[in-house]
């Protein structure tokens, strides 16, 4: 019977992990006295330990949404300009104790590091840039060796959903800092 039970638990497939939809609708929209949006990604150089692409919504993509949810204009002329300057997601391995010692315990083996770097700026009608604002956000989470699949993508999801709720905060007050003249 323990036999039994052993294969049954084996055959069963690992826990998932389901990713709730990334939206900042929630928030108030920051509406500017200008005529349309432009997002633009600055293509960044690929590094080994880039790790994006295996986060359900990566921090680039994120940026977008976050541009989307938020920014809206509602005048005729000039434009608003969103620059996704650095949206990275790396990973580092870390050193991990390989004596008998280590065998029978847990340690942090990886480093997750995350960047956004966003700048927007207000652009008159003749296309000067007239303002802008930068914000900078870091986020880093360590991660246990042996962890499962569906803990990686719980944790690649939590970070980047704290990576967000700082850049937002800063880049809401640098917007109201340096682009007030612009927000209805």
């Amino acid at each position: 019977m323990l036999a039994v039970t052993a294969i049954v638990a084996a055959c069963q497939p690992p826990p998932s992990y389901e990713s709730e939809p990334f939206s900042f609708a929630a928030l108030p929209p920051l509406v500017f006295d200008l005529g349309g949006i432009e997002v633009v990604e600055r293509g960044s150089t690929s590094h080994p330990s880039d790790v994006d692409h295996l986060f359900s919504t990566p921090p680039a993509v994120a940026a977008r949404l976050w541009a989307e949810d938020r920014l809206q204009t509602s005048g005729d002329l000039g434009l608003l300009r969103v620059t996704i300057e650095e949206a990275s997601a790396r990973i580092t391995p870390l050193k991990t104790n390989t004596d008998l010692k280590g065998l029978f315990t847990e340690e942090q083996a990886e480093r997750l590091d995350l960047r956004l770097r966003v700048t927007i700026e207000a652009i008159d009608g003749s296309g000067q840039v007239n303002g802008s604002a930068t914000a900078d956000a870091r986020r880093s989470r360590t991660l246990l060796e042996g962890i499962t699949l569906a803990e990686r993508e719980r944790a690649y999801d939590e970070v980047v959903k704290a990576l967000f709720h700082d850049y937002n905060a800063s880049q809401e007050k640098a917007i109201r800092q340096y682009l007030g003249l612009y927000l209805r």
